[in-house]
């Protein structure tokens, strides 16, 4: 659960750049480098300025992630569960990406808490994003058919809570 809200905070937190858009979205492969077996997920990112992320996981398996404000829900429909977190500070999806600096590797880099993040870009948007996890995993997350100021409805970004699922707040 850990690993989804660094995750959920990262992705946005690495542009560092003048942005020239409103809205993001684009495919995801995740790789989680650690001991043992590396894991492998995918899905859809979709962002909205000024707070408004949501992650579509499809594999391995389907999970929805819905942030905004300071709050995460982590909808594991498999499970019949979603999970409400409180972050202790509001992290905006595009301010944080704002903030990242540019490297003298051409990647830019940022530090939110304890983690830091590289962005590499490629056509001057989000290609592959870079960071290890607090349990000292390398994770890599490569965006593909990326696209900007697609119109996004704010609707898409609301978590209703399906009938006979369980609501956990942490």
């Amino acid at each position: 659960m850990r690993w989804i809200a660094i995750l959920c905070l990262g992705v946005g937190g690495l542009l560092g750049l003048d942005l020239h858009f409103q809205s993001f979205s684009a495919h995801f492969k995740q790789v989680v480098l650690g001991e043992g077996p590396s894991p492998v997920y995918e899905g859809e990112i979709f962002a909205k300025m000024p707070d408004l992320v949501k992650w579509v996981y499809d594999k391995p398996s389907i999970k929805e992630i819905y942030m905004r404000d300071r709050r995460v829900v982590v909808y594991e429909p498999q499970l019949l569960q979603a999970t409400l977190t409180k972050l202790d500070k509001s992290l905006d999806f595009f301010t944080i990406l704002k903030k990242a600096k540019l490297q003298k590797d051409g990647r830019y880099k940022t530090k939110i808490k304890d983690t830091t993040y590289y962005l590499t870009l490629q056509d001057k948007l989000p290609y592959l994003l870079e960071f290890t996890d607090k349990l000292k995993n390398k994770v890599q997350i490569i965006f593909s058919a990326v696209k900007t100021n697609t119109p996004l409805e704010d609707s898409m970004f609301v978590f209703v809570l399906p009938k006979g699922v369980d609501l956990v707040r942490h």
